[in-house]
């Protein structure tokens, strides 16, 4: 796939090869200005406090030299890069995990972890506030089965611009080894940060330094502590749903009776729950994810999983603590295709994997399971069969991919980009913050057996109970809030009684997980996209986005349709900000033959 940066002037690239013998000093760099890449030395086994203590003295080198107005890239492993970030947390700006997509993923010895797809990226700057960077794009992809684009934009196209959408945190559209040449993921980190301010990259490679080889592991320990916990030593029926605090239910379970314990919990974000309020310190609230990681891994039976959600920088944190319960076995990178809200769409979620003791094969690599009873569209293996990359999900197109007896199904890693997050209020009951049903169907099947238990200590609504009820698996929900925790009862009596749970059906919700106020429900006169349209007719007579007087001044419709039926004006100005885009295949204009800065109006 090709990007494009608007106003870009691509960096002038300075590499180094570095190594114990061959530091900074001797190459003459006092002082780094712009940009810097530090490459980190490649390990492959588990590190060592040796290694850690050499990056240790890498990233002092690094930082020493630079300037206030610099930006830092650190490229590597995921546990190098969590300690760079315990190294950097309290000096630098954090600005970004990305994740990039390898060529070939590594997959684990005896099925003990899902195949590593993806190596990463921190972004940091010695300056304070937004990242300056270039509005980069990346061009649309197309179905290979109907020439549509893969991501269905609905009545929205004429919002978009008609090149591609803006770049994200996930980077799957140049899959690149880290082991091997990065040139294209240097260049596209030159032309990202190719502003005015900036005129030089400088690559620091120390790849050299360690190029280990992989170690073979052993699955004895699983087998030795497993043998004293079987599928008959468990209750007939533990399925419960509980009203109460997690911390102080958890402390009720007994030890090593639990085989996948998830956790989603409040982010600590100020986001609207009820019955709690998520804005602690962050002192408190990591203190507080500290105790309950630890129950959770009390209550875990050996070699089995716990996952835990959260934004890549809270995963940063909650990977130090889990290390010391626990034992890694990945991050998975969910490209959960978020709404653009910044010039780099935040579509990174974490889902971290850590196994008690060491992990068992894991049930959804080594065989095709029994299907559920209660609901059964296809069987349960099909959740760990993803999407193939560049296949759509326009329900029309799967149909006639079926039909056709088209093999749209990839090998399952930890990049997931199939899963998208509810975007309708068709699908969602009263909650600000609900999980896609098909990711807990895939957490379950990867991770557990029929009739295991799995545990949720923020169910919510219950979407991870019901998952697990309907995959036949015994639950444990715990959750806080009197009003969530009734409306998991109630969708659990729907599951038994044939119900799918989370069908589409009209609800009445309070409850929005942005500050923006929901619209109510109306019959619009004049459709949106037409006022939209209108907006960009006006802006292209101005000059500009016009403002609520001008439009009074040049559009042809009442403000008053404009003030009813848009939550913002930035929403009434969407369309007059692009050219909009279609969803047939067209062919993008080459980066090299555009001009540098993209008229709002050709």
């Amino acid at each position: 796939m090709t990007h494009l940066s608007e106003n870009s002037k691509r960096l002038e690239i300075v590499q180094f090869k570095l190594s114990k013998e061959n530091d900074l000093c001797k190459q003459n760099i006092s002082k780094i200005h712009d940009v810097c890449i530090v490459v980190l030395p490649i390990i492959l086994k588990d590190t060592t406090d040796a290694i850690f203590e050499y990056i240790n003295c890498i990233i002092d080198e690094i930082t020493s030299r630079l300037e206030e107005s610099a930006t830092l890239v650190v490229i590597g492993e995921t546990s190098n890069l969590v300690h760079v970030h315990e190294l950097l947390a309290n000096s630098m700006q954090y600005h970004l995990w990305i994740a990039i997509k390898r060529k070939i993923p590594k997959a684990k010895l005896n099925h003990v972890a899902l195949p590593e797809a993806h190596f990463g990226a921190l972004v940091y700057t010695n300056y304070r506030g937004s990242l300056r960077h270039t509005k980069t794009r990346l061009a649309y992809t197309y179905c290979p089965a109907c020439g549509k684009t893969t991501k269905d934009y609905g009545g929205k196209k004429h919002t978009y611009n008609s090149y591609g959408t803006l770049i994200s945190d996930v980077w799957r559209d140049m899959p690149t080894e880290l082991e091997g040449n990065l040139d294209d993921l240097i260049r596209r980190f030159a032309d990202l940060f190719g502003i005015d301010e900036y005129s030089q990259m400088v690559i620091c490679d120390y790849r050299q330094i360690y190029n280990l080889p992989s170690v073979a592991e052993s699955s004895s320990d699983y087998t030795i502590q497993n043998a004293l916990f079987t599928t008959a030593d468990r209750e007939n029926d533990v399925s419960r749903l509980i009203l109460g605090d997690s911390l102080e239910e958890l402390r009720k379970i007994p030890d090593n009776s639990i085989d996948f314990a998830f956790a989603d919990p409040p982010y600590n974000l100020s986001k609207k729950y009820n019955g709690y309020a998520d804005d602690l310190s962050i002192t408190e609230y990591f203190d507080w994810c500290d105790r309950w990681i630890s129950e959770l891994a009390r209550v875990l039976r050996p070699g089995k999983t716990c996952a835990v959600l959260n934004i890549p920088l809270w995963c940063i944190r909650h990977f130090v603590h889990m290390t010391k319960v626990l034992r890694f076995q990945n991050w998975i990178a969910w490209d959960a295709l978020s709404f653009p809200v910044r010039l780099i769409m935040p579509a990174h979620y974490g889902i971290l994997c850590f196994s008690k003791g060491m992990p068992r094969p894991l049930p959804g690599l080594i065989g095709e399971q029994q299907s559920t009873k209660h609901f059964d569209p296809h069987p349960v293996s099909r959740y760990t069969q993803p999407l193939a990359e560049g296949y759509c999900l326009r329900s029309r197109c799967v149909r006639s991919r079926k039909l056709a007896g088209i093999d749209d199904r990839a090998m399952l890693t930890d990049l997931w980009w199939d899963i998208h997050r509810l975007k309708h209020n068709s699908r969602r009951v009263d909650h600000p913050c609900q999980l896609p049903p098909q990711l807990m169907y895939r957490l379950i099947s990867i991770f557990t057996e029929p009739e295991e238990v799995v545990l949720d200590c923020f169910n919510g609504t219950g979407t991870t109970t019901l998952a697990a009820h309907q995959l036949q698996r015994q639950y444990i929900g715990i959750e806080v809030s009197e009003k969530y925790h009734a409306i998991a009862e109630v969708r659990h009596k729907e599951v038994s009684a044939g119900i799918d749970p989370f069908r589409k059906a009209k609800r009445q919700l309070t409850e929005k997980n942005s500050p923006v106020e929901r619209m109510k429900t109306q019959t619009y006169k004049i459709p949106k996209k037409t006022l939209q349209l209108e907006v960009r007719r006006v802006a292209k007579l101005l000059g500009k986005l016009p403002n609520r007087q001008e439009m009074m001044q040049h559009g042809q419709y009442s403000i008053e349709y404009y003030d009813r039926y848009f939550a913002s004006w930035g929403e009434v100005c969407a369309a007059a900000r692009h050219d909009g885009m279609t969803e047939e295949r067209v062919d993008p204009v080459s980066p090299d033959s555009t001009p540098q800065q993209l008229s709002l109006f050709e």
